[in-house]
Formats: structure tokens, sequence, C-alpha cells
């Protein structure tokens, strides 16, 4: 498997009974922003892991998937059970997301 096509798989996570996953491409991230208004905001609001911003971010990745589903049915298949779970999948999203930067001295690709 090549790197560009690693980079391209998301992080699975299940809720409710069905399977998903946490991409961070260009869809996802549109509709976060039209839920969350500024996508700057969402993701200080993903670092401190507010309650607000797990939900739009999983809200997004479905969405993608689902136009049918709704930000309110996200927040009831959501239980607090869940929060570390979808944390770590969160973070693993936004670490395989980062775009990797290059050492100035070396000339090669260092993860960020």
């Amino acid at each position: 498997m090549k790197a560009s096509e690693l980079k391209n798989k998301g992080i699975p996570f299940s809720l409710g009974c069905k399977d998903y996953e946490i991409k961070l491409n260009m869809n996802t991230f549109c509709e976060l922003e039209d839920v969350y208004g500024d996508i700057n905001l969402a993701f200080e609001d993903l670092q401190k892991m507010k309650l607000k911003a797990i939900r739009a971010l999983i809200y997004a990745s479905i969405k993608v998937e689902d136009e049918g589903i709704s930000l309110r049915q996200v927040g009831e298949l959501l239980e607090l059970s869940d929060l570390e779970r979808l944390g770590a999948a969160i973070n693993e999203a936004l670490d395989k997301a980062m775009p990797e930067a290059e050492d100035p001295n070396s000339g090669e690709s260092i993860a960020t």
C-alpha cells in the first residue's frame, strides 16, 4: 500500500449499530464548518476535547457518508462512555491528516 493510499483511509469507529470512518478531508471540513461556523474554532475546541466539537466532527464524518442523518440524531447516538474511544480516534485522524514538513537540513520529510 502506498503512503498516499494510507493517508486517504479513515479511522474506523462504530456508533449505534453502524460502522463509519473519521476522514479529515475537504468534505468533512466543509460539513464541520457548516455546523461550527468557524473551522479554526472547531479545531481549537477539538484540542480541548469540548463536547460540542466532538459531536460536530462525528456528525461531519457521518454526514459525508449518510446525507440523511441530523446533528441531533448523532447527539442522541453518542454516549459519555463513547468519548474516550472517539477522542482517541479523533486524535489519530488529526495526526494522520497533518502534513509532513520537510527537514530544511536534510531535505527529508519529517512528521509534524
